[in-house]
């Protein structure tokens, strides 16, 4: 049975003159001789940060990884940021990690930023950012993604845990391509929040560092010095901040043989990988193929984007009103958890792109309670939305139809960070910049590998296949369960009464509001056809289910265009996002998963050396893309990733083997 999803309680906060203290642990948020001195003692000189960043090659551009254990204001994030700024190659970037159980609100958390006049632009800029606070993982970006804050709301021990590969610490040292260069201990103090000191959490810390990763942390405990002497930690005592005695700095030194709480067979990942150049090649000029250019372009990378049509946005990506649309549910589940996280991290994407070029609109959008069965799944959400009215609230038909500004019979969820985007201008924009390359007109028929992939008449190390349902026609990923399924949107005259629609209206179909006097409606879904040849029928199947979406409202029959396109999909709705596993290695490998699912199995799975998928977005891949294609490139470059382990699981291309294994469906030969 689905488990719901657990709201996240934000801080308790009361106010000690401008002292910010959290009733719930009944423990200041920082010392009141000075929050950023103390950030800057502790936190900055005790991992000797400054220094390390002047280190660093401007001309070799690299990733500094800092985690923390307790977000509280972000006060050590902004004062680690405007130090970055100040001191590191501006070539090189910033990850921070953070995770907090009780996070501030966003009123709560604007004013405790305020009393820090010097962190002001920072600050701004965080505060304009600052997610939905839902559980889990939320990724935002800063300076052109040259400063990155991945934002892990729950508690600690679990946030960290879904940073492990497998959790066996001789295996995850072999097969991590990243690990945290630093560390902020900076929970409330032990006596009073135990479980953020506990021996499971530094126990996960010790097996995300490498060697001459430092610590710093405030309190100088003796079970917290134990507690990392035990996990591989050489520690020392300095002085400590204002009226404290001593604060702990540590470096990691060894692994020792200690595990988490839970091993996990690393199907999932292959054995690590370097490559010789930051250059790719990536084949589909749809979104999935512009956003992956886009975020490898981000991190230094060169791309060469190749399609088969004659210009990018085309085929499945050629949709000039995609709707934003989350899948919201109350339930828990992988599907639901990637959904809400993409759809998140996709709005503030979009709104930033839509702050630079105008392609779209995201004034919110109406789904409406069009029969029973969603009338009921709406209503489910009521107690999940009462904590999260951002995420979307739930309307009258009268509400309905002020906003959406036609008159309306039905209630409806209305969803207030989502809209319209054009993709194809969006696909321009996102490759239209120095480094990245296209080829159009250009067919792939086969794939060649002889230490470097080799497309047509080009080779490199790295190949990306972002060509929708067609990524399944190539030898090495022909076991991929990948659909088509056609669609086709048509285009009528606005009326003077539906000119005045205001945002789109989903239900058993779409409606947009009026472009140049044209609305947008559909789509048909027509499984198990690649066929994207215009249909007359599906114009009217179009214009019908207009007329249930809006029956009182006088819409236009005349059809002034159309466009089909071929949409990918996957038997569980899931994308494919990840290496490319070799099947039939894949298959010998975890046979042994048939008897026991969870049984621990010591192996990377068999991957092809630098292939990779990144397809079957189905009809939300506005909403999907964006965080996969972020994902996708920080694996590509060997970085700390923005996803939560379960999800990697949920989009890896090869989880549909593992699957068949598990189920008895694969017969060995």
């Amino acid at each position: 049975m689905s488990n719901f999803f657990v709201p996240i309680n934000k801080a308790e906060l009361a106010w000690h003159d401008t002292l910010p203290f959290s009733s719930q642990y009944d423990d200041i948020y920082h010392s009141s001789e000075g929050g950023i001195d103390q950030a800057l003692h502790v936190f900055v000189d005790g991992n000797d940060l400054i220094k390390r960043w002047q280190s660093l090659s401007d001309d070799n551009p690299q990733r500094f990884t800092i985690a923390e254990t307790g977000f509280g204001m972000g006060l050590n994030f902004l004062v680690s940021w405007s130090l970055w700024e100040q001191y590191a190659p501006k070539s090189s970037q910033l990850h921070f990690i953070s995770c907090e159980k009780h996070p501030l609100s966003l009123t709560d958390l604007s004013k405790s930023l305020a009393y820090w006049p010097q962190l002001e632009q920072y600050a701004q800029q965080l505060i304009t950012s600052y997610p939905v606070l839902t559980p889990g993982y939320h990724h935002l970006s800063f300076c052109d993604g040259r400063v990155t804050l991945t934002l892990m709301l729950g508690d600690a021990l679990e946030c960290y845990e879904q940073l492990l590969i497998c959790g066996e610490s001789t295996l995850e040292k072999k097969l991590r391509t990243a690990f945290i260069d630093a560390w902020f201990l900076d929970g409330f103090a032990p006596a009073k929040n135990k479980s953020m000191w506990s021996d499971a959490l530094i126990r996960v810390i010790g097996m995300l560092s490498k060697e001459n990763t430092t610590l710093a942390t405030y309190t100088a405990a003796g079970t917290v010095k134990s507690g990392l002497i035990q996990n591989g930690f050489d520690v020392e005592k300095r002085k400590g901040f204002g009226p404290k005695r001593h604060m702990i700095c540590a470096h990691f030194t060894k692994t020792p043989i200690q595990n988490a709480a839970k091993r996990h067979t690393p199907w999932h990942v292959g054995k690590h990988e370097k490559y010789s150049s930051k250059s790719a090649i990536i084949v589909g000029a749809g979104l999935a193929g512009c956003f992956t250019a886009y975020a490898l372009n981000k991190r230094g990378w060169n791309v060469t984007v190749i399609d088969e049509l004659g210009q990018v946005g085309s085929a499945g990506s050629a949709n000039q009103q995609a709707v934003l649309f989350p899948k919201l549910s109350a339930y828990q589940s992988p599907l639901t958890q990637f959904m809400l996280t993409a759809f998140l991290y996709a709005a503030r994407t979009y709104q930033s792109i839509l702050n630079q070029t105008k392609i779209g609109e995201l004034n919110g959008s109406l789904l409406l309670a069009y029969s029973e069965r969603e009338k009921a799944a709406q209503s489910s959400l009521r107690s999940w939305l009462a904590h999260y009215p951002e995420l979307g609230v739930l309307v009258d038909a009268q509400h309905a139809s002020e906003l959406t500004g036609l008159s309306l019979d039905k209630p409806g969820l209305h969803i207030p960070l989502s809209g319209w985007i054009n993709s194809p201008e969006l696909c321009r924009y996102l490759v239209n910049v120095e480094g990245i390359s296209l080829l159009t007109d250009t067919s792939i028929n086969q794939l060649n590998f002889d230490k470097r992939w080799f497309v047509n008449d080009l080779e490199t190390e790295v190949l990306i296949l972002a060509n929708g349902h067609k990524i399944s026609s190539f030898k090495q990923t022909e076991y991929l369960p990948i659909k088509p399924i056609r669609g086709q949107m048509t285009g009528i005259s606005s009326t003077e009464q539906s000119a005045s629609l205001k945002i789109p209206i989903c239900g058993d179909g779409h409606v947009l509001p009026a472009i140049q006097g044209i609305h947008q409606l559909g789509a048909t879904y027509e499984l198990k056809s690649a066929d994207s040849r215009i249909k007359p029928q599906d114009d009217q199947h179009n214009l019908a289910k207009l007329e249930q979406l809006a029956p009182e409202v006088l819409w236009s029959g005349s059809v002034s265009n159309h466009w089909a396109g071929v949409r990918a999909s996957t038997p569980d709705y899931l994308p494919l996002v990840g290496k490319v596993a070799e099947a039939r290695q894949f298959i010998h490998q975890f046979a042994r998963l048939e008897t026991n699912a969870k049984r621990w199995i010591a192996q990377a799975g068999p991957y092809y050396p630098g292939l990779y998928a990144c397809a079957g977005f189905g009809s939300r891949g506005l909403t999907t893309i964006p965080i996969c294609a972020e994902w996708l490139a920080s694996v590509i470059n060997n970085e700390i990733g923005c996803l939560p382990r379960n999800l990697q699981y949920a989009l890896s291309p090869a989880r549909f083997l593992r699957k068949n294994i598990i189920r008895g469906e694969i017969k060995i030969d």
